[in-house]
């Protein structure tokens, strides 16, 4: 179930008769309980509550019924219930009928309410339905209705109209939906006449909505039409307001309604379309139009807490600061209102609108309350003027038809109410009809257009910020044709870009509008691998050219109220003109001003770390562990590598413990058959390995990588063979948890083999354990290195061969050797214990966490002669000799050369 349906069901349930016996059921099957699973908990057979007349439904629900008035005593004892403590239900419950009392143990929000107001707080209750709240949602049921009544109308509408649910028919679909919309909430708020439209169109459409169709038509023709144009059209077509703004201009046609699509017709025209909520309105009707949005109801919407995080540093705070020092000053708040008049916001990504609907809204409220400051100012009447912020000054270019004319309307709207608000404390507005300027939203790909066409160059005086949330889309999952786009953009000016998202296409289109026009700032809300590894050095030179990162905050958790929305971890990075000015990083919504950052996010001027073959430090070199690429036949469970020795003895000499990341890290075990050229010929003796070696050549010469087909030559061997160790090997999983402490890292003899999922140091010294396990080594490489969703990713070009360290002496290597065979006694005296087990940051043990601590101590003292106070200090240092490094290697050539 979607969030309307749960608010359609609970709203149901409000309008029974309340039966204290029947309601927990009820409520589970509205909150999508499993009609199984409620026939076991009516019978009582799950039902655990110890509660009187309760019920308890597993994780979802602890419910009690109240005697009258006493919800809160009820809720009470919910809360101390052994049952609500050991099950842990997402909501507790409580009412009398009347009351309701209700509970979200996890963050102790608590609602209380009559109870036919259960529908109106259906968001309360989403997390019984295992969906995360959202208070945006929660907070105005109204949208949600209409959300609901208009899918219905659409899909009622195809399904007695099929050609209308074609490609083809589209953008006429989504026209009508729009116009329909802006009527009822025209004639609602009082820009048309009170029920004018939806009164005219039930007189004249006939009792089933026969003529509905035709009324339709008639009506959206009169409305782009002055009164005294309208000849040929219906006599009562006269009362409708002329609109004009081009919202009913060019085709105008309509679908025929049947008695089904006419009744949905008739809800929504009843619904009061007055509290309508434009910054979220915009996305909800945009999942009508495509019924697999619904059930991911919200999918589209930025919420206005994290739309604030971009607009408010990229804009918004600077002009409250101005506000703050012109408050005593009516020049000074003039000159505001001025620069405010002059602003224009572009959002080249712009869905359905809400970045342009809050930044429109952001700076109609401080308009606002600058005029009414120059009134006490100057003294009440002193101004005359309407606002002075046009709708014409915002723009956006959206990919998806329907998505443009939502975000038309939805502005529209938002100027409405902006002017409602005006004149509430003026007592003055301009004339809501006929409609005038308008936002100018341009539907089309936003890569191939060019954006001066949509939003032109700023003129004198004048500002563009550009913001928006572009689409995510990683650099292994383009399509054919966003490759296309990418290739089209930075194939000419950049040496590598096949490993950008997607969204560097918008970062690198805005940093050339705002090089070739000037007075332009923008910001984007990203995946944070935007900031991280090999793109870094690919995307950000070519930006920050004559730009510098103005603000930005460090990944955080983006979630909205999509049922299957998986979190993505995120960045916003904003850019201005490179002015020496400061910039501010926010880091868990906690800001502070820093002198530079660098676009791995940190308080830095931009270094750029670009891979490396070999280490810029001198350090052993680390590779690739053996990668089989066998399909499977020289890989072997320890039940498969049993039964092979069992049944053949002498083949056990071929066969090795091979060890991956999930290996390492989890202590898991794997076998391989590895087998030397010289040893071949043996080896095909066994029958049980020479089928598995016929199996691994034909696998190869079938194989479409052209990299595989000529290793079929040599089945009896890895794709990729490392070195042969003569003592150890240290084995660094690619990739580990960000939420381990320290990297894991693993020593182990000659006779392991290690797969292509770690990177193996083969014969190195012991020290470089103490490098690999220390707080300085994790730091860089979650610092420079690529990650997976939000895992570390180590790489060895990137992470080993570019990590910076001093000049170590022969005793300080011993002390870190001694350090490092410390950590690994300390780790193997908790065996049988697994690193993912010892390096859980809630589980650690207290001696392994004494043992890393003077490792760090030991290893930070050789860098600057204590340890570090933070992890900025210590990246800091690091990037300072990176630098140092690269500029003396390019130097060096020079000096040969004198």
């Amino acid at each position: 179930m979607n969030p309307t349906e749960i608010y359609d069901a609970l709203a149901e349930i409000a309008a029974e008769p309340f039966d204290a016996t029947e309601f927990p059921f009820a409520f589970a099957a509205a909150t999508d309980g499993a009609k199984a699973a409620i026939s076991k908990l009516r019978s009582g057979s799950t039902n655990k509550s110890d509660l009187p007349g309760g019920v308890l439904f597993g994780k979802k629900f602890h419910f009690a019924p109240a005697l009258a008035g006493m919800t809160d005593v009820t809720l009470e004892h919910l809360r101390s219930s052994k049952k609500t403590k050991t099950s842990k239900p997402a909501i507790l419950i409580a009412t009398d009928g009347e009351m309701i009392s209700a509970e979200h143990p996890a963050s102790g929000d608590t609602l209380h309410c009559r109870f036919d107001e259960l529908g109106d707080n259906f968001g309360f209750f989403l997390p019984a339905a295992g969906k995360e709240r959202y208070r945006a949602v929660e907070e105005n049921p109204v949208d949600v209705k209409a959300t609901g009544k208009l899918a219905r109308l659409y899909d009622a509408l195809t399904k007695a109209n099929p050609d209308w649910g074609s490609d083809e028919r589209r953008h006429e679909m989504n026209q009508l939906m729009m116009r329909l919309i802006f009527c009822m909430f025209a004639e609602d708020v009082g820009i048309f006449p009170d029920n004018q439209f939806s009164r005219l169109l039930f007189t004249h459409a006939g009792d089933k909505g026969e003529e509905a169709r035709e009324t339709i038509i008639a009506a959206f023709q009169a409305m782009n039409l002055p009164k005294a144009k309208r000849e040929g059209l219906p006599a009562w077509t006269g009362e409708l307001e002329y609109v004009n703004g081009g919202l009913f201009a060019g085709t105008i046609d309509a679908p025929r309604f049947d008695a089904v699509a006419f009744r949905y017709l008739r809800e929504a025209c009843d619904l009061n379309w007055r509290e309508i909520n434009p910054d979220i309105f915009g996305s909800m009707i945009q999942s009508v139009a495509d019924p697999k949005q619904r059930s991911e109801l919200g999918m589209h919407y930025t919420s206005v807490p994290n739309i604030m995080k971009v607009i408010g540093p990229l804009f918004l705070d600077d002009l409250d600061a101005e506000i703050h020092k012109a408050w005593d000053r009516a020049k000074g708040l003039q000159q505001v209102l001025d620069r405010m008049s002059r602003i224009r916001v572009f959002d080249p990504a712009c869905g359905s609108g809400n970045f342009l609907v809050v930044s429109y809204r952001e700076l109609r409220a401080r308009e606002t309350r600058i005029l009414r400051r120059l009134e006490e100012l100057n003294g009440p009447g002193s101004l005359s003027m309407f606002s002075a912020i046009p709708i014409s000054h915002f723009y956006g270019i959206e990919i998806a038809d329907f998505a443009a004319e939502t975000a038309k309307l939805a502005l529209f709207i938002a100027e409405y109410q902006a002017n409602a608000s005006f004149a509430e404390v003026f007592g003055r507005r301009p004339a809501a009809l006929p409609l005038k300027d308008a936002a100018h939203i341009r539907t089309g790909n936003s890569l191939r257009i060019d954006w001066e066409e949509v939003c032109p160059p700023p003129g004198e005086g004048e500002e563009v910020f550009i913001a928006g949330n572009p689409p995510f889309v990683g650099s292994n999952f383009q399509t054919a044709e966003q490759k296309d786009e990418r290739d089209r953009l930075f194939k000419k000016d950049f040496k590598a870009y096949k490993n950008l998202d997607y969204v560097a296409g918008w970062f690198y289109l805005a940093a050339r509008y705002a090089e070739t026009f000037g007075r332009t700032q923008f910001a984007f809300v990203s995946t944070n691998s935007i900031s991280q590894g090999r793109q870094v050095p690919s995307l950000w030179p070519h930006i920050l050219r004559n730009l510098r990162i103005k603000f930005a905050h460090t990944s955080f958790l983006w979630r909205n109220n999509a049922s299957a929305n998986a979190a993505v971890i995120c960045v916003i990075i904003g850019v201005a003109p490179n002015d020496g000015g400061k910039s501010k990083l926010f880091e868990n919504d906690l800001s502070s001003d820093v002198p530079a950052i660098s676009p791995y996010l940190i308080p830095i001027a931009p270094v750029y770390v670009e891979g490396s073959g070999k280490s810029l430090f001198d350090l052993p070199r680390m590779d690739y562990g053996s990668k089989p690429a066998d399909g499977g036949n020289l890989v072997l469970s320890p039940e498969e590598r049993d039964t092979i020795i069992t049944s053949h003895p002498d083949a056990a000499m071929f066969i090795r413990k091979y060890l991956g990341s999930q290996e390492v890290v989890r202590g898991q075990v794997r076998y391989c058959v590895w087998i030397k050229d010289e040893e071949a010929e043996l080896a095909n003796k066994i029958p049980v390995l020479k089928e598995r070696i016929d199996a691994v050549r034909r696998f190869r010469e079938e194989s479409k990588n052209p990299a595989t087909t000529p290793t079929a030559a040599t089945p009896h061997k890895f794709w990729f063979t490392g070195p042969e160790p003569q003592n150890h090997s240290i084995l660094v999983p690619s990739v580990t948890s960000e939420r381990r402490p320290y990297l894991p890292v693993e020593r182990v003899g000659a006779d392991v083999i290690s797969s292509n999922l770690n990177q193996v140091l083969y014969d190195a010294p012991e020290w470089c354990i103490a490098l690999i396990a220390s707080r300085l080594h994790l730091v860089w490489i979650a610092t420079v290195c690529g990650k997976l969703k939000s895992d570390f990713r180590y790489s060895n070009t990137l992470g080993w061969n570019t990590f910076p360290v001093p000049k170590f002496t022969e005793d300080q290597l011993e002390a870190l050797s001694a350090s490092a065979r410390k950590i690994l006694r300390t780790r193997y005296s908790h065996y049988p214990a697994t690193i993912a087990e010892l390096y859980d940051p809630d589980k650690m043990p207290d001696d392994l966490r004494a043992v890393h601590r003077e490792n760090d101590e030991l290893l930070e003292s050789m860098y600057i002669g204590r340890p570090f106070r933070n992890d900025t200090e210590r990246l800091e240092k690091l990037f300072k000799l990176y630098a140092a490094k690269v500029k003396s290697l390019e130097a060096a050539p020079k000096k040969k050369r004198a």
